[in-house]
């Protein structure tokens, strides 16, 4: 895989790691013990999370390193996450989800060799990767959106709107790819196209398991859009069609962003305040809040691999790319902070506007380590 693709996976492993830190050390309020007590009680969904929060640590270990070992740094990151949460009040560290993650892990590299051994990478395939994989990219962030989107969704079923939002995006984006692989589209690419969008909904939103009909409706909605959209007559000549596809995707994705910053978008409104962190009081309520946050961290991740990727015909490298990405993050992320500052609550934050724009920028990062893994596997 050489440099390039190493180190794409391995930024890749950082930043679900980062994600599963978030998680589970929040809410980042730490006093000392009384006593030192593991649990070993835990249900079945609790369970079947930890197992599959850990298999993008595996699996993206063993695409960096093709070391063994995927279960010993699952069990090392999960023991230190549990041991740190003895220190946090309210967190109740549990052997059953060191044991979990450990075996997350571990399946996530094995599912990795699974892929690996039955993938064979054509002249064909090749050829084509200069300009389907950046977009195949976006599917996959989207699709992890999805799965943090799900999680903001158990307890808040009226945030499917962003569900819905995110699944037009991804209908928009998998028809292109298909109208783009087969030059004759008959129904039988419709049907492909239409299941392929269904798969990746349905894996995407796997946590929605409180709200199936919410989940199910969206979805089969996403699978008839996806049909339509590829059935309808190609409509552009331009032979890089990452921006024909973006140019519809932007508006949808700018709404869904907008939303999610305002959420909820109805609050009544106040004079404009702010505060410096995420908000003013350690409580329940915090806890909460996190995955949204999470949520809007990821979205402006997508922000930065978006605005790399409408660039990347340009060939700008990472280190001249990177100040621009900054002013295009910073100023969306600073007008979405201003309208925010008007709404009932605590206001514009300033951490959240840095770690929106640090997030696009990883994104954007993201972005350019995919296109020169590209380049050498062309080159190869």
């Amino acid at each position: 895989m050489r440099q390039t693709g190493t180190r794409l996976a391995a930024a890749l492993l950082g930043y679900f790691i980062l994600i599963i830190l978030l998680l589970t050390l929040n809410p980042f309020y730490l006093a000392l013990p009384g006593e030192v007590v593991f649990t070993f009680q835990s249900d079945l969904n609790n369970l079947v999370s930890n197992l599959l929060l850990f298999l993008p640590v595996g699996f993206f270990y063993r695409l960096a390193t093709k070391q063994r070992g995927a279960f010993l740094v699952g069990g090392v990151v999960s023991l230190g996450i549990e041991t740190l949460q003895l220190f946090i009040p309210a967190r109740t560290p549990s052997v059953v989800d060191v044991l979990a993650n450990t075996a997350g892990a571990g399946l996530g590299a094995f599912l990795h060799d699974f892929i690996s051994a039955r993938i064979v990478i054509s002249r064909g395939m090749i050829g084509r990767l200069r300009l389907e994989t950046p977009l195949m990219g976006l599917i996959y962030l989207l699709m992890s959106l999805l799965w943090v989107n799900a999680l903001a969704a158990e307890n808040a079923p009226e945030r499917r709107i962003l569900t819905l939002l995110i699944g037009v995006i991804g209908a928009i984006v998998l028809n292109e790819l298909f109208r783009h692989w087969w030059e004759k589209v008959d129904l039988r690419v419709i049907i492909y196209a239409s299941l392929t969008a269904g798969a990746w909904y349905f894996l995407g939103t796997g946590f929605a398991l409180r709200h199936r009909g919410f989940t199910l409706g969206i979805g089969l909605g996403v699978m008839v859009l996806t049909a339509v959209l590829t059935s309808l007559p190609q409509d552009s000549s331009e032979r890089r069609f990452e921006r024909a596809t973006l140019k519809k995707a932007f508006p949808f994705f700018f709404l869904y962003l907008s939303l999610l910053a305002l959420w909820e978008p109805f609050r009544p409104l106040t004079a404009w305040h702010w505060i410096l962190g995420f908000t003013d009081s350690i409580s329940e309520t915090s806890m909460q809040s996190l995955v949204p946050r999470i949520e809007y961290l990821a979205a402006f991740t997508i922000l930065g691999y978006l605005l790399a990727e409408w660039r990347g015909r340009s060939e700008i490298p990472l280190r001249r790319d990177l100040p621009v990405l900054f002013l295009n993050a910073g100023v969306i992320a600073l007008v979405l902070e201003f309208f925010v500052g008007f709404q009932v609550g605590p206001g514009a934050s300033g951490i959240r506007a840095a770690m929106a724009i640090l997030s696009a920028l990883f994104g954007g990062t993201i972005y350019h380590l995919l296109r020169a893994h590209i380049r050498f596997l062309l080159r190869g």
